[in-house]
């Protein structure tokens, strides 16, 4: 029989240096055991941006194209052979993309076609703290540099316009050195893929649908993980 493949668009945005490219890759390792006969893939916005010279706001990025590269592709009309499901080398009717970046909850549009937007929280200091280690700081002079940056452009630009995409997101997990906060997100994402299969239709919110965001049954959460939502 043949079928058509839905794409499934889960935005992954956060302050720099919060992990966000980080947290997808161990996502997606987490839901490559889980949906085995699914393709996964990730799209590094951060790494799109590439224009010259640098705007430090939403002008570095081309979000026209990653729009088209989300509705144009052919993913919500392409037709495929779709097996037995009780086949163990059936193809999955859906295909799931983590798009991760610091702006991935910035445009509108985007914003509309993803059924999860989740935002990685953290304060100024420890941001700062992860671009001294990410960038391998040694020597006084590169410190003054980036101190400089950060002060000048990256904390503005936090402030201005990256921050204030925190109010799109369905969920908001705090930047933090363990694995929970990766745990919550990759069982929304197992949420959200259950209720299309469920439903047998395309759903463009996973908040329209579920308005009490990740509504698990109490018993599967422990007391760890539940320090992590953020509802405000």
């Amino acid at each position: 029989m043949t079928g058509q493949i839905q794409l499934v668009i889960i935005s992954i945005g956060g302050g720099h240096a919060t992990g966000v490219m980080e947290a997808g890759t161990q996502i997606k390792q987490s839901l490559v055991k889980i949906f085995p006969h699914t393709n996964i893939r990730i799209i590094d916005l951060d790494a799109l941006s590439d224009r010259k010279p640098k705007y430090y706001s939403h002008k570095d990025y081309d979000f026209d194209a990653v729009h088209r590269q989300l509705t144009e592709g052919g993913h919500f009309t392409k037709t495929v052979a779709i097996k037995n499901a009780n086949d163990a080398n059936s193809s999955d009717p859906i295909e799931l993309v983590l798009l991760c970046g610091c702006y991935a909850l910035f445009d509108e549009r985007i914003n509309n076609l993803a059924q999860l937007k989740v935002f990685l929280d953290s304060d100024g200091d420890k941001r700062l703290i992860n671009l001294i280690n990410l960038r391998k700081i040694a020597t006084g002079e590169e410190l003054s540099e980036l101190l400089t940056e950060y002060m000048d452009h990256l904390r503005v630009e936090m402030h201005k316009f990256i921050g204030p995409t925190r109010a799109n997101a369905d969920l908001i997990i705090p930047c933090t050195n363990d694995n929970t906060g990766c745990a919550i997100i990759t069982d929304g994402i197992v949420r959200v893929v259950q209720d299309i299969r469920g439903s047998g239709h395309h759903t463009h919110s996973f908040a329209k649908q579920s308005p009490l965001l990740l509504d698990f049954e109490a018993e599967r959460m422990n007391v760890e993980k539940e320090r992590y939502y953020d509802l405000a």
